[in-house]
């Protein structure tokens, strides 16, 4: 599919206008983060993360009474009922969500005590219960045991559906309980305020460590696409591919600061797309200077070489982003809270990695051939001579002598 018939942009003419306005970007982005800061994710800050929901409006009173120190905030749409509390840094190792959550259950629910809480315990717990009570006869052997185990995974299972019961009904309405079962649990259990639909832990040594390695993680790849790109092309492409992975990573990063985003391991893992995926379009266009440059059969500035190159490929160059960004403004607007932020950043990457591959690519690879011209003196090699292996002259065949 052709979308650009015959086109002659002149890339290589704005490349300075394009520098300037990334260097804006992220000096504002490095701006707002000596000011504001970088909003670490649990993975890397440590602390815990919990998310409940409730049968009823979220009690925010009183958990923020409970747990002082803890961020407590709207987790969703408000007719939702979730709650997202996070606490902060800790000193030590240990499972602090799980030690929340058991805390504010006593606290909000005083009949678990005594009953089973349908809404917070397992299966485990209610099996057991039904397995002593054995309303449908089952005995104690084995066979009753997988009975009330599989009643009890229907209820959980249920509760799963549901995101939390808010009436006994929906627990004894769930496949395979039986009427006698029903009156056991009505009697034995009862639903509590809240359910926990997520919860984890990070210790302070695990926060650091994983930090460590996310930005090893990015730096190593970026480096790994400049070598493959200079053993693939020549020193100067390497540079400029390198140059430009970076651009596009500051360019996330310089947005991430700016919408005050969480840096945690989705962050990453969007980073490290956007890695792959600036490199691709600056290798197809590389890959286009060389396969022109065996064509040429007179000396072409290396500009004029790229500019014709990313012409000829600008078609494939939007064909391919449109379709990558149309997917990832899906994921944007119906994705959900979970992954918003990385498909934001992600969305922002491939944009910047398009752009950078127009824009910041040929200013990058023509300071690079300029600086090699002036260090050999004004002539760098011709790369129309030196990517073509052109046949040696044939020495002209020895006249035959005359007969006489």
């Amino acid at each position: 599919m052709q979308i650009f018939v015959n086109p002659n942009y002149d890339f290589v003419k704005w490349r300075f206008h394009a520098v300037a306005f990334s260097a804006f970007i992220i000096l504002l982005g490095l701006g707002m983060y000596l000011t504001r800061g970088l909003r670490m994710g649990i993975d890397f800050s440590g602390g815990a993360n919990v998310v409940l929901k409730f049968r009823e409006q979220v009690p925010f009173d009183a958990l923020r009474s409970q747990i002082a120190n803890a961020s407590v905030q709207r987790y969703g749409k408000a007719e939702e009922n979730a709650v997202l509390i996070r606490l902060p840094k800790q000193g030590s190792e240990g499972d602090y969500a799980g030690q929340l959550v058991q805390r504010l259950n006593v606290s909000l629910n005083p009949e678990s005590a005594t009953k089973h809480d349908l809404n917070y315990q397992g299966r485990d717990t209610l099996a057991e219960i039904l397995k002593n009570a054995d309303p449908d006869r089952k005995g104690t052997g084995p066979a009753a045991h997988d009975y009330y185990y599989t009643m009890a995974q229907s209820v959980i299972s249920r509760r799963s559906e549901l995101g939390l019961f808010s009436n006994m009904s929906q627990v004894t309405s769930a496949p395979g309980v039986s009427s006698s079962a029903g009156k056991v649990i009505s009697e034995k259990a009862f639903l509590g305020k809240f359910n926990v639909l997520n919860q984890e832990s990070v210790g302070p040594q695990v926060g650091k460590e994983l930090q460590q390695k996310a930005i090893w993680a990015v730096i190593l790849s970026t480096i790994a696409m400049g070598i493959y790109i200079t053993f693939r092309f020549d020193l100067g492409f390497g540079i400029a591919a390198m140059i430009c992975i970076v651009h596009d990573v500051l360019i996330a990063l310089a947005f991430l600061v700016l919408i005050r985003g969480e840096f945690s391991l989705n962050i990453v893992a969007a980073l490290l797309l956007i890695v792959g995926y600036s490199v691709n379009d600056t290798v197809v266009t590389y890959d286009r200077v060389r396969e022109n440059a065996r064509k040429l059969k007179a000396r072409v500035p290396f500009g004029e070489q790229l500019n014709n190159a990313m012409n000829q490929t600008l078609s494939r160059t939007i064909l391919t982003s449109g379709s990558v960004i149309l997917v990832l403004i899906s994921l944007v607007v119906f994705g959900g809270k979970v992954i918003h932020e990385f498909s934001l950043v992600l969305l922002v990457g491939v944009l910047s990695g398009t752009y950078s591959t127009l824009m910041i690519v040929p200013a990058v690879a023509v300071a690079w051939e300029e600086y090699v011209s002036k260090r050999r003196g004004g002539k760098a090699p011709r790369r129309a001579e030196a990517n073509r292996s052109e046949p040696l002259p044939r020495k002209p065949a020895p006249e035959r002598a005359k007969r006489a």
